[in-house]
């Protein structure tokens, strides 16, 4: 997978060819769902096909007509699907697959990314530290989720890019930040990007780590209302 990119945004290309899935992370405002609509709006100005979930209540119809200039063309390109429902998430993503195959034979063509705003929002509202039975479907939902979303990347050559949620743990008397959805993530995440705030206003750090081959590379972008440049 390729997230494209034009004019001044040519950090988008610094992933390239992925195989797996890739997450994008941060606190609150950092501009995670900005880089998601960013590398749908790129992919879908070239023509590809993109599928964006949404799982917020407020759907950003603002953001995406900026940032997609308002264009017809684009935005006949992005297949957008809300939800506010942990339950149906798991049902939209198990029905992928047929979505997939019948746009194939509809168009002779597939889609070419499948982009979830955010995967654990919906997850960590459900979560209750006293209802075990009830967090342990919820870790098995999420595990469908993403054994899913990793069939389809491997099968049908879909990039898969995960909004995600900070969260923080105790290791070795040390509060570190990681990614929201534990072990479940760390197991089925093979890339991600974590943004943060600087002490400019619109500048932000990006942290972008290959976990399969260990290895992490860190850059500067400003946040513009369009997008990251």
């Amino acid at each position: 997978m390729k997230i494209q990119s034009n004019g001044s945004n040519k950090y988008f290309n610094f992933i390239d060819t992925i195989q797996g899935i890739f997450s994008v992370f941060g606190d609150f405002g950092v501009g995670k769902t900005t880089f998601a609509l960013q590398a749908a709006i790129n992919s879908a100005k070239i023509g590809r096909k993109v599928i964006y979930v949404y799982t917020k209540p407020n759907f950003p119809s603002e953001k995406i007509l900026l940032m997609s200039n308002d264009s017809k063309d684009i935005l006949d390109n992005i297949l957008f699907i809300q939800t506010t429902n942990f339950d149906e998430l798991n049902r939209i993503v198990f029905n992928f697959e047929f979505l997939v195959l019948k746009f194939l034979k509809q168009h002779q063509k597939n889609y070419n990314l499948i982009i979830i705003d955010s995967i654990t929002n919906l997850y960590r509202l459900e979560l209750n530290m006293e209802k075990k039975e009830k967090n342990y479907n919820l870790n098995y939902q999420l595990n469908q989720i993403l054994a899913n979303l990793t069939y389809l990347n491997e099968n049908y050559g879909i990039g898969i890019i995960l909004v995600n949620e900070i969260s923080r743990k105790d290791v070795n008397d040390q509060i570190i930040e990681v990614q929201s959805g534990g072990k479940v993530m760390e197991f089925w995440v093979n890339y991600n990007l974590k943004i943060m705030k600087t002490s400019k206003l619109n500048e932000r750090k990006l942290v972008f780590t290959n976990i399969i081959e260990n290895k992490t590379i860190e850059f500067m972008s400003d946040l513009k209302e369009k997008g990251f440049e």
